[in-house]
């Protein structure tokens, strides 16, 4: 057995699905037994409604799957599932979105970075994590990461630094695409395609349950950077979403449209609210800095939202940041997760 299969065959698997998605979680098992030889793979059913039995004939010793009474969000969902994983002794974890699908080769390309990683760092305070240009699409373009990201005490992804860049990409031509770099260092990273050593896990924990869904992942894998590791972007392990998201930046004018118009009243309700908890209470740097983005921002929410009659979701998007700013976490009684968005 060469390093990679034995790297390989030590990965785990950890995905949740929910509500009847079983088309996206089949293409996914599939990529990662077949072409990624993945040893193991846990599901965590919330609340699915799927025939998740045929999956587990299919596959047989090689799938666990956790069955929750209900939906409980996507935060408890990756946390019963890093726990299990952890307890059936998974040397490497390999995060997933249900609709995530590697491409051949990504799951080798993140082993072979996080090896060299590792030979100069604490391997528990180093991860990777795999490409996916729908969503990294500053990245793919290559925009600079200081640019794709917002900065510190940022509001919603908003700074006043970073105005006069974004102001120029709108008034100039769109300038011809680059090519991303090999490996991108970020601040923070989604659930998908995270891939690290047990050590990691067992160093930050498990994910803030209370967030219940939307901004979780953000919240949890800071906790590698703030710690002094590292995450690595290797955009040569390239994911593709089987499923496009609602919050996409590419599908509106612009961010305040996204909040206004985008998916429904549920999703808006808890992606404003742990975004505005997490600048608020994780990714504030300068409490000065942090009140004028967020006035800037406010004003022109309340802009957008006056120009489009949008002021029924302005108003939960209030309601939905103050929560979040007063720590008021955890299901809300007004929008219940039921079989919806895990």
């Amino acid at each position: 057995m060469n390093d990679y299969s034995a790297a390989a065959f030590s990965t785990t698997l950890v995905t949740v699905t929910y509500a009847d998605r079983i088309i996206y979680l089949r293409e996914l098992l599939t990529r990662a037994f077949e072409h990624e030889k993945v040893g193991r793979a846990i599901v965590i059913s919330n609340g699915s409604t799927s025939d998740l039995r045929s999956l587990e004939d299919h596959w047989g010793a090689r799938l666990k799957v956790v069955r929750l009474d209900m939906n409980t969000g996507s935060a408890n969902g990756y946390a019963v599932g890093i726990h299990a994983a952890l307890a059936d002794g998974a040397k490497f974890l390999w995060l997933m979105d249900d609709d995530n699908a590697p491409k051949p080769g990504a799951l080798r390309a993140l082993h072979d970075r996080l090896n060299l990683q590792a030979a100069h760092l604490d391997p528990s305070c180093v991860a990777v994590v795999g490409f996916r240009p729908t969503h990294q699409a500053d990245i793919a373009q290559g925009v600079d990461i200081r640019q794709a990201y917002p900065p510190r005490s940022s509001f919603l992804g908003f700074h006043y630094r970073q105005i006069f860049f974004k102001i120029l990409r709108r008034l100039r031509p769109r300038p011809r695409k680059q090519a991303p770099a090999s490996f991108v260092s970020l601040p923070y990273a989604p659930y998908g395609g995270l891939l690290a050593g047990r050590a990691v896990f067992e160093r930050i924990g498990l994910p803030m349950r209370d967030l219940v869904l939307y901004a979780d992942d953000t919240e949890y894998t800071r906790r590698v950077t703030k710690l002094g590791g590292k995450i690595e972007l290797v955009t040569e392990a390239e994911l593709e979403d089987l499923e496009g998201s609602w919050n996409l930046k590419s599908k509106y004018s612009n961010t305040f449209i996204g909040w206004l118009d985008g998916g429904s009243d549920f999703r808006a309700f808890y992606a404003a609210r742990n975004h505005a908890w997490f600048d608020r209470h994780v990714w504030i740097d300068s409490r000065i800095e942090y009140f004028v983005n967020q006035a800037i921002y406010m004003a022109l929410l309340k802009f957008f939202s006056l120009r489009a009659r949008r002021s029924d979701r302005y108003s939960l998007l209030l309601e939905a940041i103050e929560n979040g700013k007063r720590s008021k976490l955890g299901v809300s009684a007004r929008h219940p997760l039921s079989a919806r968005r895990a």
